[in-house]
């Protein structure tokens, strides 16, 4: 295991660096991405609405002032350089005030960007929320024709919703409880990055006696199939500490180059459990890429087999840790509960349930790849023929 330094340096550093660059990439990678809004008043009209005035240059000025408010770079009149373009055309105002016609605004947004998309969708929003106050100043103006006082909202919006975030359990959600549940989501994926390089290692560790010509002096003592199996687990177990240790310290830079960067309180949601839940899967998913090795490539030992079964290993994990970013795995329909027999999937949900506050369902995902990596390991022993990886190729 000293041997092989570069490896274990990639264990250390690959869930450092790649965890606080996700952190970077959350939350300030798209502050940073300008998009240029342009506002253009075509109508440049005022007209009466009840006791209002309501003028187009007083729209464009509301519009203006909440674009810039969330970071957008806003210009007046038409710019070749703008990604979104506001236009409101000649009877804007005239049709916005009338009870018999509706104002039509156009929105143009430039193709290829999912930032100018959410730009666009701001400003639609923006536009929804000026509609709703002068359809107010309407049903108030109706009310004062009509000689009877009227409730806007009773008018409007006949229903009222309420909504009430809830824990898995039912109790109400404190503040900040669906952000945590996001950056829960986050640190399962980021286990990806402590599979990747421990997954290679691993595979590669248990022919690289082979390689190094080291076998043959293995056989000549006194060395027996199990103290061999269990001597490349002890040094597996060594990797899964030092990338589990080094996936805590990564999850915490997650949480924290948001506060430092954006000044974004996201280190408060970081828990002892969530820590805790993080080292344990960490090591966890070390373990069970060894395990899953150990039967295969004792019956297969080539270089070749080894590269190819460390390569399925890290494309399962990495599929099975990127969908737990959009789905709970535990929470699918049959059969594709099914997928919880990888012990991937199991650790993710881990993750999962503990930023969700369930304890005990994390501490029965945890539980299974532990057990099914002991049997594994268990029947690897006896499956390890020496003398055939001393002949195989």
């Amino acid at each position: 295991m000293v041997r092989d330094r570069r490896t274990l340096a990639m264990v250390i550093l690959t869930p450092v660096l790649t965890m606080s660059f996700m952190g970077l990439v959350a939350v300030y990678l798209p502050a940073v991405h300008e998009v240029v809004v342009a506002l253009v008043d075509e109508d440049c009209d005022e007209a009466t609405l009840g006791r209002y005035v309501v003028s187009s240059s007083s729209i464009v000025e509301a519009v203006r002032s909440f674009a810039s408010s969330y970071g957008y770079v806003v210009v007046l009149g038409d710019d070749p350089a703008a990604h979104v373009v506001l236009k409101l055309p000649r009877g804007f105002t005239r049709n916005l005030t009338s009870f018999e016609s509706q104002a039509s605004a156009v929105l143009v947004k430039r193709l290829g960007s999912p930032r100018v998309d959410e730009a666009a969708n701001y400003l639609e929003a923006v536009l929804r929320y000026l509609s709703r106050a002068i359809a107010r100043a309407k049903v108030e103006a109706l009310g004062e024709l009509a000689g009877t006082e009227v409730l806007a909202e009773a008018v409007l919006d006949p229903i009222a919703v309420r909504t009430l975030v809830v824990t898995p359990g039912g109790a109400p959600a404190g503040v900040g409880e669906e952000l945590r549940a996001y950056l829960g989501r986050l640190l399962a994926l980021s286990l990806v990055f402590v599979t990747t390089p421990a997954a290679s290692y691993i595979a590669d560790s248990l022919v690289g006696e082979k390689e190094r010509k080291t076998l043959e002096k293995v056989l000549a003592t006194p060395v027996g199939r199990s103290s061999f199996v269990l001597g490349k687990v002890v040094a597996a177990s060594v990797v899964g500490l030092i990338g589990g240790s080094s996936s805590a310290l990564g999850g915490l830079l997650l949480y924290l180059l948001p506060v430092l960067t954006r000044s974004v309180d996201t280190v408060r949601y970081l828990t002892p459990e969530l820590v805790a839940v993080l080292f344990a899967s960490s090591y966890l998913s070390v373990l069970s890429s060894l395990a899953i090795s150990l039967p295969a490539v004792l019956r297969s030992p080539s270089v070749r087999a080894a590269s190819i079964l460390s390569a399925s290993i890290i494309g399962i994990a990495s599929v099975t840790y990127f969908a737990a970013l959009f789905v709970n795995l535990d929470e699918l329909k049959p059969p594709a509960t099914a997928v919880l027999a990888v012990p991937y999937a199991s650790l993710a949900s881990a993750v999962v349930r503990v930023a969700l506050g369930e304890y005990l369902k994390a501490l029965v995902y945890v539980a299974y790849p532990a057990a099914l990596s002991l049997a594994l390991v268990g029947a690897s022993t006896k499956l390890l023929d020496l003398e055939r990886m001393v002949v195989s190729r």
